[in-house]
């Protein structure tokens, strides 16, 4: 079995906070808020508004995933991915309120934050070996990452890098269409761990040895994935700042232009979820078409370093072109079966607006089945599934053969 991303998504809190704003907060000086600006390639970040919480944050990406409907039963694991230990107060758990919400009582909620800000990765790769140990080729596990930032060491760190809020969600599955993980590579070097005796000194080290070490992870992670640079079309990288990326790339000859950077200046460093926001950004803007092979990389504090290497599947377009055509079809099926001229629209309940019965509904899939020239599997359809023309949608892309 293989590691593959089903799906992926990213959410943004719509609220945007300059870095000029952000300066008094975070004690710095106007020439300090210059720099981050003009040299660091950092503008804005995005800030929940007050009385959100985390488990808002993490339910916007996760609902963001059009997959995830109808196959909540499938979901066996859920594992949040954050770069510290601890996010909330005892006893608020953002993870088990997540999976309360999204009606995944069946699965087992954890917690990942060995490898602080890389751990989104790490997330991914436990996710992938979990399902395969457990043999169900149908199994899911959901990954959200993302955290908010309210203390001094969360909003900026000394090697300029601005946090925001934001998070990312991803499907991952044992095989099947999607993104296919080919390489993962890691490295840990306690010697750098800020929270060292030599707290201080091992920062310096950090900063001085960072390029290098980042560097040699992503070389391994290409070289574990039997490719060269060459064949890597895209990077989606954490977004600390831009001038750290160009120093990556001259020192192993990669294009800059090939480094998904878009959202530096516009959402910060995500801790953990970056990944998954510039994955959507990349998909979204199409640098990213089936076949191609791209790297994703990261680094924690602590320290770790870390790279994975996918290559991009169609799944997930076919899905969202096959739920499109099955809402169509829908449309003009219900038409033909009640007569008249129908306003279906996705929000049109089945039972209560347009009084079908079960069975009426049956014979209105079968008609489906016909008309797309696909088969359902239909044996866990129960009454929620056939509320509506969407949640009926979400069913048949969910069970429908090939997807």
């Amino acid at each position: 079995m293989t590691t593959t991303l089903a799906d992926v998504a990213a959410f943004l809190p719509e609220r945007m906070v300059t870095v000029e704003e952000l300066g008094p907060e975070l004690g710095l000086t106007p020439t300090q808020v210059r720099v981050l600006r003009r040299f660091n390639g950092l503008g804005e970040v995005r800030r929940q508004r007050p009385g959100e919480t985390l488990a808002d944050l993490l339910e916007g990406a996760a609902r963001a995933l059009p997959s995830l409907r109808g196959r909540e039963h499938r979901v066996r694991y859920v594992i949040h991915a954050r770069g510290v230990p601890v996010v909330a107060p005892y006893p608020v758990n953002p993870v088990h309120e997540l999976r309360a919400r999204l009606g995944l009582g069946a699965a087992t909620a954890f917690t990942i934050t060995h490898h602080a800000c890389a751990s989104g990765l790490l997330a991914i790769d436990i996710a992938g070996r979990m399902l395969a140990r457990d043999g169900d080729p149908y199994a899911l596990a959901l990954v959200v990452a993302g955290e908010q930032v309210f203390t001094q060491d969360e909003r900026l760190a000394p090697d300029q890098r601005v946090f925001g809020e934001g998070a990312g969600a991803c499907l991952v599955a044992a095989g099947g269409p999607g993104d296919v993980l080919l390489s993962y590579a890691a490295g840990q070097r306690g010697d750098l761990d800020h929270w060292s005796t030599d707290g201080l000194g091992a920062m310096d080290r950090f900063a001085q040895d960072y390029t290098e070490l980042l560097s040699e992870v992503i070389l391994d992670a290409v070289k574990q994935a039997d490719m060269s640079l060459d064949d890597v079309a895209l990077v989606l990288p954490h977004n600390v700042n831009v001038v750290s990326w160009r120093r990556v790339c001259r020192r192993i000859g990669l294009p800059v232009d090939r480094v998904l950077l878009d959202n530096v200046p516009l959402a910060g460093h995500t801790p953990s979820a970056d990944t998954f926001i510039n994955h959507a950004s990349a998909v979204a803007t199409g640098r990213l078409s089936p076949g191609d092979r791209y790297l994703t990389a990261g680094a924690g504090l602590g320290a770790v370093f870390s790279a994975m290497v996918f290559e991009h599947g169609s799944g997930q377009m076919l899905a969202t072109e096959l739920r499109t055509r099955v809402v169509d079809a829908l449309g003009v099926l219900l038409g033909r079966m009640l007569g008249g001229d129908l306003a279906v629209s996705e929000e049109t309940r089945l039972f209560d607006e347009l009084g079908l019965s079960s069975s009426k509904t049956l014979e209105l899939l079968l008609a489906l089945e016909e008309e797309l020239d696909i088969q359902v599997d239909v044996e866990e359809i129960d009454r929620r599934d056939l509320a509506s023309v969407g949640s009926l949608s979400d069913f048949v892309v969910a069970h429908a053969d090939g997807v």
